[in-house]
């Protein structure tokens, strides 16, 4: 059977066209079954930028085996998209890889989902396949490791490990203000308010289904298995962007399309001997996202002017 790929687009025809023209470069595409998920008109001064979006799609769609277009009536916004999505087609193929339209993949992207999906499809400790790694440059002897935390930057799932996943986390707000060890613990031994984001997403501040599927995967240990470096970059954060813009770039996603892509693969991967978390990769992971000076938004700003204006000069 083949394996779904799921992508997720709204306004953005610019971005959906750089992945689309990525995923064409990937290896292993025609074992793959590419569907374009296409939201809703949410706002009218939106409906030019969506109806390009969608041409876009339909334009791309023979030259990637014949996609389906979904074209959505309702603006359902990018969580409930994306749940939706990959609920529908994990009951249809058992398993699904996800993609937002703001993401360029290395030609050997869906080569290591669809391995890596094959060799853990029935280890029930492993709830997630990511793509992305921010720089962190872990000193591990395989092409990838284990960590407990999830990630919303190319990834794939099963059927068993998505069940996990609802909307309702109400009673996590209450173990972890009751279980400063569980919270301590969830918090990355308190480098980053995951929490706090938790906290936001189950009061309706924030519409937000990685934190959740974070927190159900977490509270339940289950694992990530990650590539030793990233095959995706993160380049979205526009004036269009849903949640990040610009001038909040985190420092996590500054990578340079041309070293990612750079990047030489072994195939066949290999994978950890053991299915457990590398304590040494997750250690270098929680450094990397805790607080620093440089990661406030004016040495953010002061950074983004510096790139901007040697792009002028160039």
């Amino acid at each position: 059977m083949l394996t779904p790929v799921a992508v997720f687009s709204y306004n953005r025809p610019h971005h959906l066209r750089q992945l689309l023209s990525s995923l064409l470069n990937c290896s292993r595409l025609d074992e793959c079954q590419v569907y374009v998920y296409c939201d809703g008109v949410k706002k009218t001064e939106h409906e030019g930028l969506v109806g390009e979006s969608r041409q876009t799609a339909r334009e791309f769609a023979p030259l990637l085996n014949n996609a389906v277009i979904v074209e959505r009536d309702q603006n359902l916004g990018l969580t409930r998209s994306i749940v939706s999505g990959v609920t529908e087609l994990c009951g249809q193929y058992g398993r699904v890889i996800v993609l937002e339209d703001d993401l360029i993949l290395h030609p050997f992207f869906l080569d290591f989902m669809l391995q890596s999906l094959d060799r853990y499809a029935d280890d029930d400790r492993v709830a997630q396949v990511a793509g992305y790694l921010p720089p962190i440059h872990p000193k591990v002897e395989t092409d990838s490791f284990f960590s407990p935390l999830t990630t919303s930057c190319g990834w794939a799932t099963w059927q068993r490990a998505w069940n996990l996943f609802t909307w309702d986390a109400s009673n996590a707000l209450e173990m972890l203000e009751s279980d400063p060890s569980l919270r301590t613990r969830f918090n990355l031994d308190d480098c980053y308010p995951y929490s706090d984001m938790l906290r936001t997403a189950v009061t309706g501040h924030v519409d937000s289904w990685a934190i959740l599927w974070y927190w159900h995967t977490f509270y339940r240990g289950k694992l990530t298995l990650y590539p030793h470096r990233s095959l995706v970059w993160v380049g979205g954060f526009d004036n269009l962007a849903t949640h990040t813009k610009s001038e909040e770039i985190p420092m996590f996603y500054d990578q340079s399309l041309d070293f990612i892509l750079r990047g030489d693969w072994n195939n066949p991967v290999s994978f950890p001997e053991i299915t457990q978390a590398d304590e040494l990769a997750f250690g270098k992971l929680k450094d990397f996202l805790q607080y620093k000076p440089s990661h406030t938004l004016p040495a953010r700003l002061k950074k983004l002017l510096k790139r901007v204006l040697s792009r002028l000069v160039k």
